[in-house]
């Protein structure tokens, strides 16, 4: 059963954008992050990481998780309620749970994706909640064809839009000398796959996360990137 062996997260607001609206979570065996979108984004991505954090760090349990998950929604909704503007946030957890926890899982709502390196090859885990991943999911376009579609970016599901959530949940199929790469959808806006990948099996966690900051970076760094890499022994 996996275990953390070692761990690494970059956050970068890029190029182009006027703010950094990502945010990442790297405590003990919880790891996270969080995409805000809209005029209060970033208010949106640091409440839900904060309330995550806190709400997993009274239980530290699945039940504890869930419920951090929906208070992290319910913390956001309230805070952005009011605003005449749409904002919320995607969310994409990882929890390296021990055997005696039914090991490692994920809790995933929105487009940042958790992927899975073995033998040198990425595999993602996550549903994208977006249009075009409900597009992927119905054969309609494939995954790669969805990196660019006009409609990426709309999002059927996230914190703080609503007062109910439904989050993906479920266990990570993995074991000792995985790799899991939690990003934003920021690192796939325009780069070369090849170039992730190569990115992405660099040996070392921190040469890893700073070298996938800069392939996004490279092709133009549209979105902010955030990446988590977490190493399992």
């Amino acid at each position: 059963m996996a275990s953390v062996l070692r761990a690494a997260t970059a956050t970068d607001q890029g190029p182009v954008r006027e703010s950094n609206q990502d945010a990442c979570l790297a405590e003990g065996i919880l790891y996270a992050v969080a995409d805000g979108f809209g005029v209060r984004g970033d208010h949106a991505s640091t409440t839900a990481l904060d309330a995550l954090a806190a709400g997993f760090a009274a239980a530290p349990d699945r039940d504890g998780l869930l419920e951090a998950v929906q208070l992290a929604n319910l913390r956001i909704f309230e805070l952005l309620g009011d605003e005449p503007t749409v904002s919320g946030t995607t969310l994409t957890a990882v929890v390296v749970f021990g055997p005696e926890q039914g090991g490692p899982l994920a809790v995933n709502i929105g487009d940042s994706p958790l992927y899975r390196i073995r033998d040198g090859r990425m595999e993602q885990l996550t549903d994208d909640h977006s249009v075009a991943g409900e597009l992927v999911r119905i054969g309609e376009i494939t995954r790669d064809e969805a990196r660019w579609h006009p409609q990426r970016h709309l999002l059927t599901r996230a914190l703080g839009i609503g007062p109910h959530i439904s989050p993906d949940v479920f266990a990570i199929d993995c074991g000792p000398g995985d790799r899991l790469l939690i990003s934003s959808d920021g690192l796939f806006a325009s780069a070369d796959e090849t170039l992730i990948v190569d990115a992405a099996t660099s040996p070392d966690p921190h040469t890893a996360v700073r070298r996938l900051v800069e392939v996004a970076n490279d092709a133009g760094g549209s979105d902010n990137t955030t990446v988590v890499v977490i190493d399992l022994g």
